[in-house]
């Protein structure tokens, strides 16, 4: 089980950082009122996303997402957020080692075509509903293009057994608190069921 997870976070990293760094624009994002806000909700979690935001769904272990695995994009052209989710069993590893790992193979696969370095910042342990979650920041440079700025967080939710990646990335913020600002308005709405 352990080397799908390694396997499946490494490949939604590379995925997303192809995905984005075309992209690679320096436009400014408009300024949102609450009322903007739309809600994703499906294979048992939810989170809430800007509505002039694109979904994107896919598979994972499967041709397409299930409840047991698959990722989902909601972004436009310099700012992105995705959700990755993997059915893990809890009694085939542990939570603690595991998350550090999970973070670890995150970051491992970020580093590919396209990508100069990924740089890590500060790594912070919390808890999201009782959940613990290791929190990483993140400079990714392009070999062309715009800087890309985020956070990448894991979390094991017990109640539907899965193992769930967040992560923001953004080109037009930089400094640390609109980093977490940005990340932490995902996570505050993010609801495994």
């Amino acid at each position: 089980m352990k080397t799908k997870k390694v396997i499946f976070l490494g490949v939604t990293l590379l995925l997303t950082i192809s995905l984005m760094l075309p992209l690679g624009c320096t436009k400014e994002t408009e300024v949102s009122t609450p009322t903007e806000f739309k809600t994703f909700s499906k294979y048992g979690f939810s989170f809430e996303y800007l509505k002039r935001f694109t979904v994107a769904e896919m598979g994972m272990l499967e041709n397409e997402a299930t409840d047991s695995s698959g990722l989902v994009q909601v972004g436009v052209e310099n700012e992105l957020f995705q959700t990755v989710w993997i059915g893990m069993i809890e009694s085939t590893w542990s939570v603690t080692e595991d998350l550090q790992g999970s973070l670890d193979d995150s970051f491992a696969g970020m580093v590919g075509e396209g990508v100069a370095s990924v740089d890590r910042g500060e790594l912070v342990e919390t808890t999201k509903a009782g959940h613990q979650i290791l929190y990483q920041y993140y400079i990714l440079t392009p070999d062309e293009g715009d800087k890309a700025y985020g956070i990448v967080g894991i979390f094991y939710c017990d109640k539907s057994q899965r193992l769930f990646q967040l992560m923001t990335m953004n080109t037009t913020i930089s400094a640390k608190q609109d980093v977490l600002e940005d990340f932490q308005n995902y996570l505050d709405s993010f609801v495994c069921h």
